[in-house]
């Protein structure tokens, strides 16, 4: 007798399970940068920024390990399309603080509300229960994300908003 996949039997399949949630959440991503006319980079350097505001161009080199002219060109980019604002260090005029716009918070305000709406709907929908497992697994989830990226690339690159080190 052939043993049944995971699939078969209604299991569910963890690695399968990830593979879709990456898939969906890249192509997600995707659509979004597009409608605010970015590529998938400036779009993650955008929500480096929005993460932390304040931050300078030199930490995202340092949390992305893009090279400073590389930023350097984003970064003028997103504040010509009205994405970001760039002002003086009050501590060191020669430096920048980065931070978004409230036009690109609308946007994006505007950009998730569906899927925001949806999701609420969704966890209303769980008992406390159901919550607890599906907070277990997403924390592990991003926790394995975060070691693995590590690993592939080193630690300074993945550094949490706020994290430094």
């Amino acid at each position: 007798m052939a043993a049944m996949t995971a699939e078969q039997s209604g299991d569910p399949d963890g690695r399968a399970m990830g593979q879709e949630l990456s898939l969906r959440v890249i192509l997600f991503h995707e659509a979004v940068a597009a409608h605010l006319g970015l590529n998938a980079t400036e779009h993650k350097i955008l929500s480096l920024i929005a993460a932390e505001p304040g931050i300078s161009p030199g930490q995202l080199v340092e949390r992305t390990g893009l090279s400073n002219p590389a930023i350097t060109k984003i970064v003028h980019r997103l504040a010509a399309l009205g994405h970001v604002d760039r002002r003086k260090d009050g501590s060191d005029g020669r430096r920048y603080a980065l931070s978004v716009t409230s036009e690109h918070r609308r946007d994006l305000a505007r950009l998730f509300a569906p899927m925001t709406e949806a999701m609420n709907g969704l966890v209303d929908g769980m008992d406390d229960v159901e919550r607890a497992a599906v907070t277990r697994w997403l924390t592990g989830t991003v926790e394995i994300l975060r070691r693995s990226t590590v690993e592939l690339t080193g630690s300074h690159l993945c550094r949490t908003p706020g994290e430094r080190g």
